[in-house]
């Protein structure tokens, strides 16, 4: 092959146009700037996108993965306009205004949403309500102070090595009872009073009963043997 055909090859024009193709979009980019603009929420949709009023027009907004805030009706919200080669495309980018400040706020995502904190995370509100179908809670040391506490449950099971209760006063209703202990079961007590409506039966390989004064059996009956 000749030194000219190689000269012809590599000549700078030969990647003009791909050059180009390449800039032109990119120019037209730059040449369209993004437009943002501010208008009220007229309605939310099911798939929760908003219908947003700006001036005399309505647009169909999607709402931005920054914006965690769910728009509500009458709230003022920032619009952002994207061109694209297909179509145009509006976003809400971040509220700017809640029309009612009594209405809750409230933050969702489409997917799972984590918090992490490196150091301490603090709650503070007047309630707190958690509804969830399932939940695992993972704590090493917790600490819980309040005036009552107040549970409903079908089912309660724990398992653990130790349990220490300090109470006043305890009362318990139940209509059945069973507890098994398998080593020792010590009770110490002021006054133990034992009461049983149709039958009470002790029951033990070795039994030893005293007292330091008076120890009285009183029935109709009395069987010894």
């Amino acid at each position: 092959m000749s030194k000219s055909s190689y000269a012809f090859s590599s000549h700078p024009l030969t990647t003009e146009p791909l050059q180009r193709s390449l800039q032109e979009p990119l120019q037209r980019s730059l040449q369209e700037p993004l437009q943002q603009m501010s208008g009220q929420v007229v309605s939310r949709l099911s798939d929760g996108s908003v219908i947003v009023e700006c001036g005399s027009r309505r647009w169909h907004c999607r709402r931005a993965a920054s914006c965690l805030l769910t728009p509500e009706p009458d709230d003022t919200v920032l619009v952002t306009k994207l061109v694209t080669n297909v179509e145009e495309q509006f976003w809400v980018l971040a509220i700017l205004a809640r029309a009612e400040q009594q209405n809750p706020a409230e933050i969702s995502v489409p997917g799972d949403l984590a918090i992490a904190s490196q150091g301490n995370l603090t709650l503070t509100s007047h309630g707190l309500n958690i509804t969830a179908d399932n939940g695992d809670c993972h704590i090493s040391k917790m600490q819980y102070s309040g005036e009552s506490l107040s549970a409903w449950v079908s089912i309660t099971q724990l398992v653990g090595n130790k349990l220490e209760s300090v109470w006043q006063s305890v009362t318990q209703l139940s209509q059945r009872l069973f507890r098994h202990t398998k080593q020792t079961e010590q009770v110490q007590a002021g006054q133990l009073v034992m009461q049983a409506e149709n039958y009470l039966r002790l029951h033990a390989q070795n039994t030893l009963m005293t007292a330091k004064a008076v120890t009285k059996i009183n029935a109709e009956q009395i069987h010894i043997g």
